[in-house]
């Protein structure tokens, strides 16, 4: 009780003290401007009609009398999140479980050009062994893998040679066959990193070899042919063998899961979020005219082609946005018993059943959804809203 008396009498102690200032507000005084200062309140003399009167000084007493307290204020600008920017987060919540996997290792053969640096080397060993280590297919280390690399096509026909006469196969950037003996990816490096046009590694070293762009390429290129062998043993077919079984899928998305799954083993080797620099303005435009249906059978598309960059990749992260990886790769292990696509032309009759039961949509309705978000990426807009739920869609 004493405390809270204590507290109560210093919250009224100044109005008290007011009420005995000495009576002096409206008494005469003799000249304008003077001032006075009694018990520390100040008075001034002013004009009040005809007469002179003190007055507190109202400059004083607003000063003592009030505190006005302006409130700092900051503005943060939170920038508004792309399509794409949107739909990579999506994906990065599937690419944390990825990190805490540790499987096992095989042994691998890689086979090297003479002009192929250390570095490039030292990467092709990172990037294989992680694809088996955080990847998705453990089946493909039961069989034996190998890996040539090179920076110039003349390189690659002589570096792959003792593996596989690859002479036949034209511009070569990169690629994945059955050997007989070996599952087999070859690489062109240069052609990753600087486009097909530029057919010397010199020529690409002097363009920098591509930048951060042409790095990625090249990177995900190794684990996208990796991958493709990894799909036909998921599909339950020796991949060491001259096969066409990655062509009982849709090329779109035979193709652009490769490039999909491959951007988040990217994230998990890099330890950061996942990115795709192909879902770009350029790339959905280039494609506008290529959506899946024409993307299936064919790898159309304005210069090359549009199965893998431009709409594959659009279509796969949606899919792996909405319900994630392992479940899209339940489309390609039931792909195993579908005839390959020299059989058919409309792969929407063909994967009618499958694919409305893992994605719950038909295939038309989602050949519309990979138009919606080709048109968001291009022209900046947002996507609808729950556009990446995984819920049955009309």
């Amino acid at each position: 009780m004493v405390a809270l008396v204590g507290t109560l009498l210093l919250g009224v102690s100044a109005p008290v003290a007011a009420l005995y200032q000495p009576e002096i507000v409206g008494t005469k005084c003799a000249r304008s401007g003077v001032a006075r200062t009694v018990k520390g309140v100040k008075y001034t003399c002013v004009g009040s009609g005809r007469n002179l009167v003190w007055r507190v000084n109202s400059s004083r007493s607003s000063r003592s009398s009030s505190v006005v307290t302006t409130p700092s204020t900051s503005t943060t600008v939170v920038r508004r999140l792309t399509a794409a920017q949107v739909v990579a987060a999506k994906i990065t919540t599937y690419v944390e479980p990825m990190r805490s996997r540790n499987q096992s290792v095989p042994t691998i053969e890689y086979r090297f050009g003479p002009s192929v640096s250390e570095a490039d080397r030292a990467t092709t060993r990172q990037l294989a062994e992680a694809f088996f280590k955080y990847g998705s297919f453990p089946q493909l280390a039961n069989y034996r893998n190998a890996i040539s690399v090179s920076l110039s096509n003349a390189e690659v026909i002589e570096t792959t040679a003792p593996w596989m006469n690859v002479s036949g196969w034209g511009r070569i950037a990169g690629g994945y066959t059955g050997t007989g003996t070996y599952s087999l990816v070859v690489q062109n490096f240069t052609a990753h990193r600087c486009g097909s046009g530029v057919d010397s590694a010199a020529a690409c070293a002097e363009r920098g070899n591509g930048g951060d762009l042409g790095r990625y390429q090249m990177r995900v290129n190794v684990l996208h042919e990796f991958s493709h062998g990894g799909k036909v043993a998921l599909m339950g077919y020796d991949p060491t063998q001259i096969n066409r079984n990655l062509e009982r899928m849709p090329m779109w998305l035979a193709s652009g899961i490769s490039n999909v799954q491959g951007a988040m083993l990217l994230a998990v080797i890099d330890g950061g979020a996942y990115s795709n620099p192909s879902i770009s303005v350029t790339q959905a435009d280039r494609c506008r005219d290529a959506p899946i249906s024409l993307a299936s059978t064919s790898d159309t598309g304005g210069g090359w082609g549009c199965r893998g960059q431009g709409t594959g990749d659009l279509a796969n992260e949606i899919l792996v946005a909405r319900f994630g990886l392992d479940k899209v790769l339940e489309f390609v292990a039931g792909s195993r018993s579908h005839p390959t696509k020299d059989t058919w032309t409309d792969w929407s009759s063909a994967w009618s059943s499958l694919f409305q039961s893992l994605f719950l949509q038909s295939p038309g309705s989602f050949e519309r959804d990979v138009e919606t978000y080709r048109l968001a990426v291009i022209n900046g807009t947002d996507l609808p809203a729950e556009f990446l739920d995984a819920k049955a869609r009309p």
